[in-house]
């Protein structure tokens, strides 16, 4: 498409040269071109009254109009062309980072899974050595070897019972964590 104001001149210097008959710019025949800048000088009207000066203002204008639109059209095919780089090239790249955010919230979710099932471990041996030193006492060290020194009739002894010990139940890492084996 052209557009300038250099291209309207050009074309109305082909007009001066070559006249077309009065009122065929206008006539709707079928060998209409279809340009908006028509030579002035074959265009009859109301206008025909008005000074040359008027008609090359309105020409200029309609130049000035036809290069903005020209412009807006590049603007518009740019536009077309980075949604289609858009489209073409960053859709899939969102998809695949969005894939890789389910595989990690999943890990996530494992993760928070596996720190609760630790937090329950911790709290049942917690549970379990506050019941056993409340069974066996939570006398300090040197208390009991002091006692023990000391020595208890053998008659207000109690027949000493063998400790019963049950070893708490612990998870392994390993069976949480496979590939951090060894």
């Amino acid at each position: 498409m052209e557009s300038g104001p250099a291209c309207g001149a050009l074309r109305r210097e082909e007009s001066a040269e070559d006249p077309e008959p009065a009122g065929a710019a206008w006539s709707g025949d079928s060998g209409d071109s279809g340009n908006v800048s028509q030579s002035h000088s074959s265009a009859s009207g109301p206008w025909e009254d008005e000074g040359p000066e008027d008609v090359e203002a309105l020409d200029a204008g309609l130049e000035d109009l036809l290069a903005r639109v020209d412009e807006f059209v590049g603007m518009l095919d740019m536009i077309r062309g980075d949604s289609a780089h858009v489209v073409g090239q960053g859709v899939p790249r969102i998809h695949a980072r969005a894939a890789e955010m389910r595989r990690l919230y999943g890990r996530i979710d494992r993760l928070e899974a596996f720190v609760t099932m630790v937090g329950g471990g911790v709290a049942r041996l917690e549970e379990q050595v506050a019941r056993a030193e409340a069974e066996r006492g939570a006398f300090p060290g040197a208390l009991r070897k002091l006692l023990s020194a000391v020595g208890v009739p053998s008659f207000l002894a109690r027949p000493a019972a063998p400790p019963r010990h049950e070893a708490p139940v612990l998870f392994r890492t390993e069976d949480h964590f496979p590939c951090c084996g060894e």
